[in-house]
């Protein structure tokens, strides 16, 4: 497991280097003192994991979830520190204080009946939500489909094992199963299949990556309400006055558009959380 500090300036570069003598493992709550002597917010993020986070030296993108994260510490007069984990194992543990993009939305997969992801079942508290998130349509430029409704019994590419799968599937929908949501989209633009269900985020860096790409999201859609979410910032052993300090900063940096800056940096649609139509 690596840590990085990521240094406040205007080109963010990630560092490598592993932080001599590490960093002390908390038990008990973290509180905001702590948390502003040590003049660190550390934040896991996953080394490979592109748009939303990535282990670099060489000027890549440090990824959106990154330099969101970074952006919130600054606004609590903090320096950002990365926590490279890889799986739920790592981060369980590891030292960092926030994880982001958490979906808090539990209660309604529970009215659903669905599973819901992982972070609904982890043990964090949520701050006030940055953005929401969801599951859109994806589409060739030759479908006419632009809403579930005109599928017509026709399939559509799902991710094995996901919500929208579920969902799907229990509303009487055909799908084709694919083992992630990259392998939708290269279907989509093989031709093998017109209509997939996918994560905006992985349509919008896509798009971004392959300029001449035909796979889209049909204008002016809206994610089913069961299949959109709030994602928020997840705090680990975190006190009130830290999560108030978060929550502070959430609200100021969603104010000034600033989420919706950094997600445009990397292509990806941004969906306030207000619950306001596909930006």
């Amino acid at each position: 497991m690596h840590h990085g500090l990521i240094p406040g300036s205007a080109a963010i570069a990630i560092l490598a280097t592993l932080i001599a003598g590490g960093t002390t493992h908390r038990g008990d709550a973290a509180s905001l003192t702590e948390v502003r002597q040590n003049g660190i917010l550390r934040v896991c993020a996953n080394p490979s994991a592109l748009p939303y986070s990535n282990l670099t030296d060489r000027g890549d993108p440090a990824g959106f979830e990154v330099e969101l994260a970074e952006v919130l510490a600054h606004e609590m007069r903090l320096e950002l520190g990365v926590v490279w984990v890889r799986n739920a194992g790592d981060t369980r543990n590891s030292d960092c204080d926030v994880l982001m993009g958490v979906v808090a939305s539990a209660a309604s997969y529970d009215r659903e009946g669905l599973t819901g992801p992982l972070t609904t079942r982890l043990p964090l508290r949520f701050s006030r939500p940055y953005a929401d998130s969801g599951v859109v349509l994806v589409i060739s430029s030759r479908s006419s489909v632009r809403r579930l409704e005109d599928l017509h019994g026709q399939k559509i590419g799902v991710m094995v094992g996901t919500v929208e799968h579920e969902w799907l599937a229990k509303h009487g929908f055909r799908v084709s199963v694919f083992a992630s949501q990259e392998d939708i989209i290269a279907a989509i633009e093989a031709g093998e299949i017109e209509v997939g269900a996918t994560n905006p985020v992985i349509v919008g860096w896509h798009q971004h990556e392959h300029l001449g790409t035909e796979v889209r999201i049909p204008d002016g859609y809206e994610p089913e309400p069961a299949l959109r979410w709030s994602v928020s910032v997840g705090l680990r052993r975190a006190d009130d006055a830290l999560l108030a300090a978060v929550d502070a900063a959430v609200v100021r940096v969603v104010e000034q558009r600033i989420p919706a800056q950094i997600y445009a940096k990397y292509g990806i649609i941004y969906l306030p959380p207000s619950g306001a139509s596909l930006q």
